[in-house]
């Protein structure tokens, strides 16, 4: 894919642990809705709700709820999802989504779940509001509405600036 080949490389000094990269249409890209690239590093989060009833929780992090238009999601286009960590309430995630966004976006939710026997049974353990408030955030703990933090970082690109 001609456009994954052209992010990748300018934002790896950003993010070297870039997991997951989506998979997007370069005339969708080329469009004049999509002004800018948005890459969200989740690293871990810590101290979380314990919400199973026997052993600890399986916390995975859905990035969700963008107040504008977005594509390049890996669970359903304008959303992502990371990996299981199994039995810890303090997992470790180091993951990178990438999305294209339009310029009204200017915040998205991380929700921390709980991993159920069946994706219906995954219960809440916590969520966060990010507002994309500045183009580029460090690593930075952001409490959780219930118990404990996710610590994530985040990098707003111009399209212009990644494409040739």
């Amino acid at each position: 894919n001609i456009f994954v080949t052209c992010i990748h490389v300018p934002l790896r000094p950003y993010f070297p642990h870039v997991a997951i990269l989506p998979s997007i249409n370069m005339a969708a890209a080329m469009t004049t809705e999509w002004t800018r690239l948005l890459a969200i590093t989740v690293e871990s989060g810590k101290d979380l709700k314990n919400v199973d009833w026997i052993g600890q929780s399986d916390p995975y992090f859905k990035i969700s709820d963008f107040n504008g238009k977005v594509i390049g999601g890996n669970d359903g286009g304008d959303k992502a999802k990371s990996a299981v960590v199994e039995n810890d309430l303090s997992p470790e995630w180091m993951e990178t989504h990438i999305f294209l966004v339009d310029k009204q976006v200017d915040r998205f939710k991380v929700r921390v779940k709980d991993q159920g026997t069946v994706q219906a049974l995954s219960k809440d353990i916590g969520a966060a509001t990010i507002m994309l408030d500045t183009e580029h955030q460090e690593a930075k703990e952001y409490p959780l509405d219930t118990q404990g933090t996710v610590t994530l970082s985040f990098k707003v690109t111009p399209l212009g600036d990644v494409l040739p």
